[in-house]
């Protein structure tokens, strides 16, 4: 699998119960799906470009990487919280929901991006400790080894 377009993170929330994961019943038939975000997070929601790729982390675990199909935000109606979406494939997802991979695990350090909004993988964090360990690039080959992706 090509990770070269994995440049962003993405915290995602179940709505409703803390018992079910966000996104947890796409797949391998059902892999495209509308990925949410706050109805005000619209600038937010376009910064990642077509054919780029995000890791999605909830509840401090690693579930999915989506890759963006397209250019387009879709918008809801205004009335819910999250009223906007951008369509995404799955490339990847959790194949164990009762033990999804650790961020900390993934990331190598305690990852604190919460809120929903789309962020680069490369903060001053993520570059302190990855700095010495091949940058980007390293961090995409250790997820490929990690979620054992390599082939």
């Amino acid at each position: 699998m090509n990770l070269t377009e994995l440049k962003w993170t993405k915290n995602v929330n179940h709505q409703g119960n803390d018992k079910y994961w966000a996104y947890q019943n796409v797949g391998p038939v059902l892999n495209v799906f509308q990925l949410n975000w706050k109805t005000e997070q619209g600038e937010n929601a376009l910064k990642p470009e077509e054919s780029e790729l995000i890791l999605l982390r909830q509840r401090t675990k690693v579930t999915h990487i989506v890759k963006l199909l397209n250019n387009t935000l879709y918008q809801e109606t205004p009335e819910g919280e999250f009223g906007i979406s951008r369509l995404v494939e799955v490339v990847w997802i959790a194949d164990y929901w009762s033990v999804p991979p650790k961020q900390k695990m993934m990331f190598g350090y305690d990852v604190h991006l919460q809120g929903g909004r789309v962020m680069k993988l490369e903060t001053p964090t993520f570059n302190e400790h990855w700095e010495s360990r091949g940058g980007l690039v390293g961090f995409q080959n250790h997820v490929l080894k990690a979620l054992k992706l390599e082939r």
